[in-house]
């Protein structure tokens, strides 16, 4: 998990990014269709299988903060937990993964979502999808496309053959968020 040390960096970098970016979105609202842009810096680590000649599996996690919209916005700032997989050619660095995220805002309400992405770590594209929620969340749905860049932190061995510690960081950007809460 994030110490407060990486909590408060982590803030501070998205920040920086939205900066840059410009301004995002508008508010939910439960009848409505939203759409806005959104950002996520993180970091993560997990084990790194030789699983073939040229062929990786990992296994991980990663955790961060997501930002969206302005401080309105019901997902701005939600923390973030997500569990993942990836497939890695280790000649050409081509990846292809998925997991899942639990996105909890500061209220505790909880959005969750399965991710997919395919390419490599500095270009992995693919689809988020909300999938359901807790609270203000219950029913929220959605399929929005999405970026990760990764970065490869640091490697350690553990001794066992063919496995490896990895720690990783790195940012996603999703261009538009669209997501729908049914009327309440």
């Amino acid at each position: 998990m994030l110490s407060h040390v990486s909590y408060r960096l982590l803030s501070v970098v998205v920040m920086f990014t939205l900066a840059i970016c410009g301004s995002f979105g508008q508010s939910a609202q439960a009848q409505e269709s939203v759409a806005l842009k959104g950002v996520a810096v993180f970091e993560g680590e997990g084990m790194l299988f030789q699983v073939g000649d040229q062929q990786a599996y990992f296994v991980g996690g990663y955790v961060g903060v997501m930002v969206v919209g302005n401080d309105k916005e019901a997902l701005n700032a939600a923390t973030m937990v997500c569990p993942a997989t990836m497939e890695i050619n280790l000649e050409t660095l081509v990846q292809s993964g998925h997991g899942r995220c639990i996105l909890t805002d500061k209220d505790d309400n909880k959005v969750y979502a399965k991710w997919t992405c395919s390419g490599t770590p500095a270009h992995c594209k693919g689809a988020f999808t909300f999938t359901g929620g807790t609270g203000k969340f219950k029913g929220i749905w959605g399929i929005n496309e999405f970026f990760v860049k990764t970065d490869v932190l640091a490697f350690q061995q553990t001794g066992e053959p063919g496995m490896v510690k990895r720690a990783a960081a790195g940012e996603a950007v999703w261009p538009e968020i669209t997501y729908q809460l049914p009327s309440r």
